[in-house]
Protein backbone atom coordinates (compact mmCIF):
# COMPACT_ATOMS: atom_id res chain seq x y z
CA UNK A 1 0.00 0.00 0.00
CA UNK A 2 2.70 2.34 0.77
CA UNK A 3 4.39 1.81 -2.09
CA UNK A 4 1.06 2.38 -4.46
CA UNK A 5 0.28 5.38 -2.63
CA UNK A 6 4.28 6.80 -2.71
CA UNK A 7 4.74 5.60 -6.73
CA UNK A 8 1.23 4.82 -8.00
CA UNK A 9 0.41 1.62 -8.43
CA UNK A 10 1.92 1.28 -11.95
CA UNK A 11 5.25 0.05 -9.98
CA UNK A 12 4.41 -2.41 -7.65
CA UNK A 13 2.02 -3.72 -10.84
CA UNK A 14 4.53 -4.12 -13.17
CA UNK A 15 7.04 -5.24 -10.73
CA UNK A 16 4.96 -7.90 -9.31
CA UNK A 17 4.16 -9.16 -12.42
CA UNK A 18 7.90 -9.27 -13.46
CA UNK A 19 8.84 -10.89 -10.17
CA UNK A 20 6.64 -13.73 -10.66
CA UNK A 21 7.84 -13.80 -14.24
CA UNK A 22 11.29 -14.02 -13.43
CA UNK A 23 10.35 -16.72 -10.99
CA UNK A 24 8.69 -18.86 -13.53
CA UNK A 25 11.84 -19.01 -16.16
CA UNK A 26 14.14 -19.41 -13.07
CA UNK A 27 12.03 -22.49 -12.42
CA UNK A 28 11.88 -23.53 -16.20
CA UNK A 29 15.54 -23.60 -15.49
CA UNK A 30 14.96 -26.73 -13.03
CA UNK A 31 15.96 -29.90 -15.77
CA UNK A 32 19.31 -27.99 -16.62
CA UNK A 33 20.33 -26.81 -12.81
CA UNK A 34 18.57 -28.32 -10.61
CA UNK A 35 19.84 -25.97 -7.70
CA UNK A 36 18.33 -25.39 -4.64
CA UNK A 37 18.94 -21.75 -4.50
CA UNK A 38 17.50 -21.78 -7.83
CA UNK A 39 14.49 -23.12 -7.01
CA UNK A 40 14.09 -21.19 -3.78
CA UNK A 41 14.97 -18.05 -5.18
CA UNK A 42 11.95 -18.89 -8.17
CA UNK A 43 9.52 -19.50 -5.40
CA UNK A 44 10.67 -16.39 -3.62
CA UNK A 45 10.52 -13.82 -6.24
CA UNK A 46 6.78 -15.54 -7.24
CA UNK A 47 5.86 -14.98 -3.73
CA UNK A 48 7.06 -11.42 -3.46
CA UNK A 49 5.42 -10.49 -6.98
CA UNK A 50 1.82 -11.81 -6.10
CA UNK A 51 2.41 -9.62 -2.97
CA UNK A 52 2.94 -6.72 -4.78
CA UNK A 53 0.41 -7.29 -7.13
CA UNK A 54 -2.53 -7.77 -5.24
CA UNK A 55 -3.57 -5.33 -3.60
CA UNK A 56 -2.54 -2.19 -6.05
CA UNK A 57 -4.58 -4.17 -8.61
CA UNK A 58 -8.36 -4.15 -6.67
CA UNK A 59 -7.59 -0.63 -5.16
CA UNK A 60 -7.03 0.36 -9.07
CA UNK A 61 -10.38 -1.06 -9.76
CA UNK A 62 -12.27 0.25 -6.59
CA UNK A 63 -10.81 3.91 -7.70
CA UNK A 64 -11.73 4.15 -11.03
CA UNK A 65 -15.60 3.71 -10.85
CA UNK A 66 -18.93 5.28 -9.27
CA UNK A 67 -18.91 5.58 -5.55
CA UNK A 68 -22.00 3.50 -5.90
CA UNK A 69 -20.38 0.33 -7.28
CA UNK A 70 -16.89 -0.42 -5.22
CA UNK A 71 -18.70 -4.08 -4.24
CA UNK A 72 -19.55 -4.55 -7.93
CA UNK A 73 -15.83 -3.69 -9.15
CA UNK A 74 -14.38 -5.29 -6.32
CA UNK A 75 -16.34 -8.47 -7.36
CA UNK A 76 -15.71 -8.19 -10.66
CA UNK A 77 -11.93 -8.27 -10.24
CA UNK A 78 -11.78 -10.98 -8.38
CA UNK A 79 -13.82 -13.41 -10.55
CA UNK A 80 -11.62 -12.23 -13.36
CA UNK A 81 -8.42 -13.16 -11.34
CA UNK A 82 -9.81 -16.10 -10.59
CA UNK A 83 -10.62 -17.27 -14.32
CA UNK A 84 -7.17 -15.92 -15.20
CA UNK A 85 -5.77 -18.42 -12.25
CA UNK A 86 -8.28 -21.35 -13.46
CA UNK A 87 -7.22 -21.27 -17.12
CA UNK A 88 -3.55 -20.41 -16.73
CA UNK A 89 -3.26 -23.96 -14.75
CA UNK A 90 -5.22 -25.71 -17.53
CA UNK A 91 -3.49 -24.38 -20.45
CA UNK A 92 -0.09 -24.73 -18.71
CA UNK A 93 -0.84 -28.06 -17.31
CA UNK A 94 -2.80 -29.10 -20.69
CA UNK A 95 1.47 -27.92 -21.83
CA UNK A 96 2.91 -30.24 -19.22
CA UNK A 97 0.52 -33.30 -19.98
CA UNK A 98 1.53 -33.17 -23.68
CA UNK A 99 5.27 -33.34 -22.61
CA UNK A 100 4.14 -36.15 -19.84
CA UNK A 101 2.17 -38.43 -23.13
CA UNK A 102 5.43 -38.48 -24.05
CA UNK A 103 7.32 -39.57 -21.62
CA UNK A 104 9.63 -35.96 -21.35
CA UNK A 105 7.83 -34.73 -18.23
CA UNK A 106 10.73 -32.84 -16.93
CA UNK A 107 10.77 -30.83 -20.59
CA UNK A 108 7.05 -30.49 -19.90
CA UNK A 109 7.29 -28.64 -16.90
CA UNK A 110 10.45 -26.16 -18.22
CA UNK A 111 8.02 -25.50 -20.99
CA UNK A 112 5.08 -24.81 -18.90
CA UNK A 113 7.12 -22.50 -16.30
CA UNK A 114 7.93 -20.75 -19.79
CA UNK A 115 5.15 -19.86 -20.75
CA UNK A 116 3.68 -18.85 -17.81
CA UNK A 117 6.99 -16.63 -17.17
CA UNK A 118 6.35 -14.76 -20.83
CA UNK A 119 2.75 -14.69 -19.98
CA UNK A 120 3.83 -12.81 -16.98
CA UNK A 121 6.33 -10.58 -18.53
CA UNK A 122 3.71 -9.72 -21.23
CA UNK A 123 1.20 -8.73 -18.51
CA UNK A 124 3.96 -6.70 -16.70
CA UNK A 125 4.60 -4.59 -19.96
CA UNK A 126 0.96 -4.11 -20.37
CA UNK A 127 0.45 -3.11 -16.69
CA UNK A 128 3.43 -0.65 -17.71
CA UNK A 129 1.93 0.91 -20.69
CA UNK A 130 -1.67 0.80 -19.68
CA UNK A 131 -1.90 1.83 -15.65
CA UNK A 132 -1.76 5.21 -15.00
CA UNK A 133 0.51 6.57 -11.82
CA UNK A 134 -2.47 8.24 -10.85
CA UNK A 135 -4.96 5.55 -11.30
CA UNK A 136 -5.87 5.51 -7.41
CA UNK A 137 -7.49 8.82 -7.45
CA UNK A 138 -11.13 8.67 -8.52
CA UNK A 139 -11.77 10.25 -12.31
CA UNK A 140 -12.74 13.53 -12.51
CA UNK A 141 -16.30 13.85 -12.88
Amino acid sequence: GRIANKLGPRVPMTAGMGLVGLGLLMLALIPLNDSLVLIESGLLAIGCGLGLNLGPMSAVAVANVPAARPGTASGLINTARMIGATLGVAVLGAVFAMHVAQSVGTQGLAAAYLGGGIGELIGAAVAFTFIRSDSLRPPAQ
